[in-house]
């Protein structure tokens, strides 16, 4: 009896902790997918930059690899093409902050 209490003290251990967390992380991860407030293309880009917001997006900031803002544009709308072949290769930052105030960063990388 005490050998059969000991295997479902652990099922039930087992159960709560493990398949729980693994379930609440695939919901974060799916609201996060759906959280996303622009895409943008091609990554990597070479010239021109085309980003799409789900909303108008009020304000793009790109950051190089050492915190440093390398370029700030001002826009009220959704569908934008920025020039960015004053960029020198590397690995970048490009935030974005829409009409909302929501703000969102992604890695953007340079030919």
């Amino acid at each position: 009896m005490k050998n059969l209490f000991c295997l479902l003290l652990i099922f039930l251990i087992y159960n709560t902790s493990f398949c729980q967390e693994k379930t609440n992380n695939v919901n974060l991860l799916n609201d996060d997918l759906k959280a996303s407030i622009f895409k943008f293309h091609p990554n990597p880009v070479d010239n021109q930059l085309f980003i799409i917001g789900t909303v108008k997006i009020k304000r793009i900031e790109i950051i190089d690899i050492l915190g440093k803002n390398v370029a700030t544009y001002f826009f009220n709308k959704s569908i934008i093409k920025i020039d960015v072949s004053q960029l020198r290769s590397g690995l970048y930052l490009i935030e974005i902050r829409n009409e909302n105030d929501k703000l969102e960063i992604k890695k953007l990388i340079k030919k």
